[in-house]
């Protein structure tokens, strides 16, 4: 691994692990070379597999005689004289060391190494691969959002495509769902002359027999991946017909709009010899197909959309250019007829009917006589003559009526016009007219009524001429009631259309609504999420500060062991838990509180017009909830919560953002004080805060300096003969100014600060290099064992197990020697990783000891997965052990069961004869406590006092 400036560590744009790790032939080629420092094999390869393929990274000597990776894989051994080692990551093959000759001594630790490296490439592919991926699909939606049409659309899908895949040869087929045909927008082959490709306007029916290959994909509604051989089988089994060339290997997935109907189907093809698709190839197809259907059928609605408001727009702008020919027909009219100009002009106007009739009928009178004028208009739906104009001398008004048998009944079913003289009047009736003129009114060939004038004067007599210029009338009046009908089914156009645009209007601004609320909303629990909530926060906090709001206070809650139901269950079941824990946090507040979901298992809330005697009843209350179980999969699941209080205060405070920090904080307390309730932040906790970061600081210096941090050594002893059987060693802190100060203080904070890993390697370096002293001169044999404690951290470092092992060879320890202790609740942070380092280390000799065995899980599961050595008796059992018998109950248990799996046993914690002579009773074989001797210094070790036990417990036997 390249060496890493320290300076470089805490840089924002740090790189990931992969990063730093060698490229695999380069790996390769360094692994073969520490291969040949001490026994070089004859002949020797390193081979990776790079997607389907085997591809040699590096060798030694002459590969063509060392046997291939397929013919190992088929069966086939290396042979007598050679060796070959596959390397593996769980499962998984990733590679083959194959050699001829010798097998060196570091073979193991060498493969080890490979493998990392190997795996490290795999994911940095991976990694590629899903980032190029996210993009392509973030690329696509912006590309749908941009283009106006779907031609527009699909070559640029095209081309995004082809970041991902070979996509020279693809096509798109959609389902036109009327006509039951496909259709082929988009369609590239390399081989298919471009002359035959389907164009996008051509149809091709669904139900032919036999059906296409698209259409049989779609009929099956899966996704399919064939062969060459497979096309022709089915098509010499008149399954399928296929146009154009038969490729190689053939992949469609249907097309799926959000609803999951069906709206067509993509394809890839291969002409290439041999070619397959990989099933890496094939589920990134489907996904980018999922993506590509859901895409489309937004673009496809969308251009609906658009063509049906286009259409609409035509309806329009035809019924007004309609309009407008008439108006200029009217006007041409005019023109012509120069002597009626003013009863044209009167037609144009936009008055009622019933004030344009009124105008027509005085104007017609000056150029007839027309004292006596009517307008009748004939309803065919209703069978009903109506009369919106009416002016007679003798009759004032007349009412809708139905037809009958008069002059305007005659003019209706003749549709011409109607003199009746004097003549041709029967009666002396005095209200009969003298004489009556009618004519039709027409809009076009529709008929809509009559016009008539009528007198009663013997001395006026109707004519042709009168006629002539009463139907010129008649055409106005009967263009006018079109224009003012046209006018008014116009208008309802437009309130149709100002509807649809306030209910288009309402639907965006509905989804910008909704788009808007998630933004600021987690989807699984619906509460707001960190960005609404440092929103509000920020807003209370500037309220508070100028006057304007009310003082208020910040609960910030963490579900305990969350990740172990998360884990356990599955995350299904983790998202339950989340909904409910949300659920119940939002019971225990105000109707005013505001409460969110900060991300993971963090919850926080805002408590406006309170104080502390109140936050803290919350708080209980909130603690409270999570006592009664939550059923999760039928099961019930018990799940606790920290929480952290902190009331706003302007004294202390200059931003919103240290509230909820030291909320964090005051949280952070509740996990060291237990778990399971809630601290109140105050004055002694914001000491201790700054303290602790002066405090992280100083622990800094001390790891680069030799004299601060100090392995301090407690003996046990083996319980029958009292000869001493190792050590622990345990880290001290002498500061400078401070003095010693416990680890119970300094080990939480070098946890949180990452710090620990840096601690853990200090300490074991320091009483390695002691316990190689020791045996320099001559105070311990190899069958003295040192135990040391080890972090979790140090389970997610790749290098421990090379670390560990140039440890040991630069203090030439037996491996035996070194017994690493860890609890349980670092192998529940990182159970996978905990098993393959632990695997490693006994591979490497070095020992395992489970450390505080019974305060935890107490999993007997941890036993059997990892093999432990050794098994610690915590002293909270020793101490109770003469007092309690369910004490001396669980520490019979244990000694029974590390006697059956074969494990050895240290008691911590014996402090009275009577606890060492109940332990020995009991078949404990090693005792550890202040009754032998209290963690010391290396310098103030009593030797003296260590063996004198030998010949005490001699004397007592």
């Amino acid at each position: 691994m390249p060496d890493i400036p320290a300076d470089t560590y805490y840089d924002n744009d740090m790189n990931s692990t992969v990063d730093y790790l060698y490229a695999p032939q380069a790996a390769a080629e360094a692994a073969l070379a520490l291969l040949g420092v001490h026994q070089r094999p004859l002949q020797v390869a390193v081979w990776a597999k790079v997607g389907t393929v085997w591809q040699c990274l590096a060798w030694r000597g002459a590969v063509d005689g060392l046997v291939s990776p397929d013919e190992l894989q088929r069966g086939r051994l290396p042979g007598p004289d050679g060796g070959a080692e596959p390397l593996k990551s769980g499962s998984e093959l990733l590679g083959w060391l194959i050699w001829r000759g010798p097998r060196p001594d570091n073979w193991s630790p060498v493969a080890l190494l490979l493998t990392g490296h190997l795996l490290a490439a795999r994911l940095h592919s991976d990694q590629a691969i899903s980032r190029i991926t996210h993009e392509t699909m973030l690329e696509m939606s912006r590309l749908a959002s941009e283009c106006a049409s779907l031609e527009a659309f699909l070559p640029g899908l095209h081309r995004l495509l082809g970041r991902l895949l070979d996509a020279r040869n693809f096509y798109i087929a959609l389902l036109d769902e009327q006509a039951n045909a496909l259709s082929f927008p988009l369609y590239a082959d390399l081989r298919e002359p471009a002359s035959e490709w389907p164009q996008p306007e051509q149809r091709f029916p669904m139900g032919g027999q036999p059906p296409s290959l698209t259409a049989y994909l779609m009929a099956g509604g899966k996704p399919l991946v064939l062969s060459r051989r497979m096309l022709e089988t089915l098509q010499q089994n008149g399954d399928i017909q296929i146009h154009g060339p038969i490729p190689e290997s053939w992949m469609g997935v249907p097309l799926n709009n959000i609803a999951g109907q069906p709206i067509g189907a993509a394809a890839l093809q291969s002409y290439q010899a041999g070619h397959s698709y990989s099933p890496t190839e094939q589920s990134l197809f489907q996904f980018v197909a999922l993506h590509i259907g859901h895409v489309l059928a937004r673009v496809m609605v969308r251009n609906q959309l658009e063509q049906q408001v286009w259409l609409r727009t035509c309806e329009l702008e035809g019924a007004n250019t309609r309009l407008r020919n008439e108006v200029a027909e009217r006007q041409l009219a005019e023109k012509r007829q120069g002597v009626l100009f003013l009863i044209a002009e009167l037609s144009n106007t936009s008055l009622s009917l019933e004030a344009f009739l009124g105008g027509v009928h005085r104007l017609l009178g000056e150029l007839l006589p027309a004292r006596n004028c009517l307008v009748a208009l004939y309803d065919k739906d209703h069978d009903l003559i109506s009369f919106p104009y009416y002016q007679d001398e003798r009759c004032p008004s007349h009412k809708a009526r139905k037809p009958g048998k008069g002059y305007i009944e005659q003019v209706l079913y003749s549709g011409q016009a109607l003199q009746v003289n004097s003549s041709r009047a029967s009666g002396d009736d005095a209200t009969l007219p003298r004489s009556w003129l009618g004519v039709p009114l027409y809009h076009g060939h529709e008929l809509l009524g009559v016009l008539a004038v009528q007198s009663y004067d013997e001395q006026v007599q109707y004519g042709f001429r009168e006629q002539e210029l009463l139907e010129f009338v008649a055409n106005n009046i009967g263009a006018a009631l079109a224009r003012i009908h046209a006018m008014e089914a116009l208008q309802a156009a437009y309130l149709e259309l100002e509807e649809r645009v306030r209910e288009r209007t309402s639907e965006l601004d509905a989804a910008n609504a909704q788009l808007e609320f998630d933004s600021l909303h987690d989807p699984l629990t619906k509460l707001p999420n960190r960005t609404y909530f440092a929103r509000a926060l920020r807003r209370s906090w500037e309220a508070y500060v100028n006057g304007s709001g009310e003082r208020f206070a910040v609960l910030f809650i963490d579900l305990d062991r969350f990740k172990l139901v998360n884990d356990t269950l599955g995350h299904l079941a983790g998202d339950h838990l989340l909904f409910e824990a949300g659920a119940r946090i939002r019971s225990c507040l105000r109707h005013s509180d505001f409460v969110a979901r900060l991300g993971g298992d963090e919850f926080a809330a805002l408590l406006f017009g309170i104080e502390a005697p109140g936050c803290e009843q919350t708080a209980r209350m909130i603690v409270g909830e999570f006592d009664r179980p939550v059923v999760l999969m039928g099961r019930e699941v018990f799940t606790t919560a920290s929480v952290g209080v902190v009331i706003a205060d302007k004294s202390y405070y200059q931003r919103s953002e240290d509230v909820l920090r030291d909320a964090d904080h005051a949280m952070y307390r509740t996990k060291q004080q237990g778990r399971h309730g809630y601290t109140l932040f105050n004055h002694e906790l914001r000491l201790n805060q700054a303290d602790q970061l002066a405090l992280e600081s100083e622990l800094r210096r001390a790891l680069e300096v030799d004299d601060q941090l100090t392995p301090f050594f407690q003996p046990f002893i083996d319980a029958k003969s009292g000869a001493l059987q190792g050590f622990e060693a345990l880290v001290r802190w002498q500061h400078p100014t401070r003095g010693l100060i416990s680890p119970a203080i300094f080990l939480p904070m070098a946890e949180e600060s990452g710090l620990i890993m840096r601690v853990d390697r200090y300490m074991i370096e320091a009483a390695a290099r002691q316990l190689r002293q020791w045996m320099d001169e001559g105070r311990l044999t190899d069958g003295v064992s040192l135990h040391i404690n080890l972090s979790s951290a140090n389970f997610h470092d790749p290098e421990l197990l090379n670390w560990m092992q140039a440890l040991i060879r630069r203090y030439a320890l037996p491996a035996g020697m070194l017994h690493l202790e860890v609890t349980e609740s670092a192998l529940i942070d990182v159970p996978d990783v905990a098993a393959e380092v632990i695997q490693g280390l006994h591979n490497m000799g070095v020992r395992l000891a489970l450390d505080d065995f019974g305060t935890g899980y107490s999993a007997l599961s941890y036993l059997h997965r990892y093999h432990f050595d050794v098994l610690k008796i915590d002293q909270s059992f020793v101490a109770d052990l003469d007092q309690k018998q369910e004490s001396a109950a669980i520490v019979r248990a244990i000694l029974a069961l590390a006697e059956a799996l074969d494990l050895d046993v240290v008691a911590e914690g014996v402090e009275t004869g009577m606890q060492l002579r109940t332990l020995r009773d009991m078949g404990c074989s090693k005792l550890q406590g202040f009754y032998f001797a209290t963690p010391a210094p290396a310098a103030r070790i009593d030797w003296d006092r260590l063996a004198g036990f030998a010949s005490s417990f001699r004397q007592v036997a």
